[in-house]
């Protein structure tokens, strides 16, 4: 990008993760929504709007990668098996055993689905990234939405 400093690109890449955020979120919102909605027509409305924002988040991700080659470069490697278990100090799940080569799947035989692997056997509200959180008799969820900063419950400045 011509004549465009470092700081100006670090601030548009900025304001692009905080837009990505947002939209993120209003997809939450809007599926949520959906999901609670008596009406059909209301449904299909709020999952209208929620497709909306999940073109909105591939431009800004399409945006974020054109700006920042090191946020490029981490989309453009693929996430390995046990990944996350090596955050958590934990084995990664054994590797199937190796099979000779099935016959080839007809009409009436299906292929079983690929196996995803737990990131945690914590809850979803004890892990942030996962690391699990330390544990704690009144502690309540961590979310996007309690760390606005204007308009929302959190106490940040």
């Amino acid at each position: 990008m011509a004549g465009s400093s470092d700081t100006e690109l670090l601030n548009d890449v900025a304001r692009i993760r905080r837009v990505l955020a947002r939209e993120l979120e209003t997809i939450n919102e809007y599926e949520a929504f959906a999901q609670i909605s008596s009406h059909p027509e209301v449904r299909a409305f709020f999952l209208h709007l929620a497709a909306e924002e999940k073109e909105h988040v591939a431009e800004a991700t399409q945006m974020l990668r054109m700006l920042d080659s090191a946020q490029d470069g981490h989309f453009a490697q693929p996430i390995a098996p046990g990944h996350f278990q090596k955050v958590l100090s934990a084995p990664p799940a054994p590797p199937a055993p190796a099979s000779p080569s099935p016959a080839p799947a007809g009409p009436e035989q299906t292929r079983a689905p690929p196996v995803i692997e737990p990131i945690s056997h914590l809850p979803p509200q004890r892990v942030v990234y996962g690391v699990p959180a330390p544990p704690s008799t009144n502690a309540a969820p961590l979310t996007v939405g309690s760390l606005r900063r204007r308009g929302g419950s959190g106490n940040a400045p």
